[in-house]
């Protein structure tokens, strides 16, 4: 078996072939595997292909592949044939993220590709358990000893106590987020603080597919412009769940102008608050991140004793050099890359 690193990643048996979050699908392809449906784990195109390998992800990701994408794809969460068998474990990143665990039939060696990963428990998601496994392929988002982060219920309670005071002075505030994911759990974590509830418009479109699929969320209205106006005109204070963007974002700047908005960010970047604020423009930030920090991905390379490990994503280059240090056989996986040894001989 053979990896390479043109499609993102590709595992070459003798005659078939995986491909893990490729970015095209590959009509050729055996079997893909797409761990969850943040855009850079999805195929950049939406057009769709004219056949499609077997596609294995979770019920989640199948559903929020069909609003990003704009088709709808048959999904499994297994499959096998005579040379490779794969499954999934949930992963802890996003509700509806997962591991792939691949079985060399030839072999008998198991492969463990983390895609984006959480191991900590953190409201509704159960944190990831590592798989002792020969070779893992696994992320490096936050690979650099610099990102440790404070616990998630800590910056949680801490979070809740700063809304909650701003709310009670009568202060509108802003919790930003990414679509997928962070902006679930920002709703779970904060949407009792305030009857008030309104999500930009999508963050409100992934609140209908979660609570479609069992995720239990407090219920917010559509932000549009017409609601804006209906917002101008309420003495209460309001939640705002918006998508996590930059200092130049126009509707947030002029809703701080016209409300006096108060602005919090959730990112594990806030680990550096001032930088992170300013280019946020935000009035508080707490470190909160859907990857795992530097200690936590050590500990899931250490948990999963492997032969071997491939880093990508992120910092990739330097958790592999850490990870050498350590005394494990890493190398970082490069998009564009054109193979890697072959591991299994």
């Amino acid at each position: 078996m053979i990896i390479t690193c043109k499609n993102r990643i590709n595992l070459n048996f003798k005659s078939s072939t995986l491909l893990l979050d490729p970015k095209s699908i590959d009509p050729k392809a055996d079997c893909i595997f797409i761990s969850h449906a943040h855009t850079d784990h999805l195929p950049t195109s939406r057009r769709k292909p004219p056949s499609i390998p077997p596609i294995i992800c979770s019920e989640a990701t199948a559903k929020i592949f069909e609003e990003r994408k704009g088709y709808s794809i048959k999904h499994q969460t297994s499959f096998s044939n005579e040379e490779f068998s794969i499954e999934t474990v949930p992963n802890g990143h996003t509700y509806d993220s997962t591991v792939a665990v691949i079985t060399d039939h030839e072999t008998q060696k198991k492969i463990v590709y983390t895609g984006d990963i959480n191991i900590e428990n953190r409201a509704y998601l159960e944190g990831f358990k590592p798989i002792k496994c020969d070779i893992l392929i696994i992320e490096g988002t936050w690979g650099d000893k610099n990102y440790t982060f404070p616990a998630f219920d800590k910056q949680v309670n801490e979070a809740r106590n700063y809304i909650k005071n701003e709310l009670e002075k009568g202060y509108p505030v802003a919790l930003l987020g990414y679509p997928l994911g962070k902006s679930q759990l920002l709703n779970y974590s904060f949407g009792d603080l305030c009857d008030n509830r309104y999500s930009s418009n999508s963050i409100w479109k992934m609140e209908q597919i979660h609570k479609d699929l069992g995720l239990e969320l407090y219920e917010t209205k559509n932000m549009t412009s017409v609601l804006l106006e209906r917002i101008s005109n309420k003495n209460e204070p309001w939640l705002l769940f918006y998508t996590h963007s930059g200092r130049r974002d126009e509707t947030l700047q002029k809703l701080k102008e016209q409300y006096n908005l108060k602005v919090v960010g959730f990112s594990g970047w806030a680990k550096n608050k001032e930088g992170y604020k300013i280019q946020m423009r935000a009035d508080e930030a707490f470190t909160i991140s859907d990857h795992s920090d530097y200690l936590s991905l050590l500990d899931i390379v250490k948990t999963s004793k492997p032969e071997k490990v491939y880093t990508i994503f992120g910092n990739a280059f330097q958790f592999a050099k850490d990870l050498q240090k350590e005394g494990f056989n890493a190398t970082p996986l490069k998009e564009g890359q054109a193979t890697l040894e072959s591991f299994f001989n």
